[in-house]
């Protein structure tokens, strides 16, 4: 799994930067839509985002299919110490965001982007459903926060804290015998 989620999160890289000079897109930064943001906002409003989201995705977490659905992940994972939950969180971010809001968000535009990000997520495995659409709708709020902010940096920080502290906890998490 290291080494194959290793070779996919570079796939989606060299994609994206493929993707970016044939249609010529500037995947770093685009003119924000809140030009009267600070230049460190980015940081905060990245930060802030993804704990929000570690924060909602804990309060879901007392509900059936919520349970269901990380005993599913974490059964489709190996065992992860914390350099490899550190080093998925870091590839997957930086990856994703440049493919997804650096890319075709320019080119495609949000709801489309949105929606591939979603079906990434997905997999087209009816377990992984649930996943998919917690993807699609997070795949507006990352790109939300690249429009409003104009820098990859604010959407690449939220999914980053999103991914690391959510393995941890799935990774933590009981068996999936326990939960069904």
């Amino acid at each position: 799994m290291k080494l194959g989620a290793t070779l996919f999160y570079l796939f989606l890289g060299i994609l994206a930067w493929v993707l970016s000079a044939v249609f010529h897109v500037t995947p770093w930064r685009i003119p924000p839509r809140a030009s009267w943001l600070p230049h460190g906002a980015s940081i905060l409003l990245g930060l802030g985002l993804g704990l929000a989201i570690v924060v909602i995705s804990r309060i879901l977490d007392r509900y059936e299919p919520f349970k269901r659905l990380n005993a599913l992940i974490a059964h489709s994972l190996p065992h992860l110490g914390f350099a490899d939950i550190v080093l998925l969180a870091v590839l997957s971010a930086f990856a994703e965001e440049l493919l997804f809001r650096g890319v075709l968000l320019q080119l495609v535009g949000i709801h489309l982007s949105s929606l591939v990000f979603g079906l990434l997520h997905y997999g087209g495995r009816r377990d992984f459903l649930l996943w998919g659409v917690m993807g699609w709708l997070m795949g507006y709020l990352l790109a939300g926060l690249f429009l409003v902010t104009g820098s990859l940096l604010a959407p690449v920080l939220a999914h980053f804290t999103v991914n690391y502290f959510n393995l941890h906890r799935i990774t933590g998490q009981t068996s999936l015998h326990d939960i069904t």
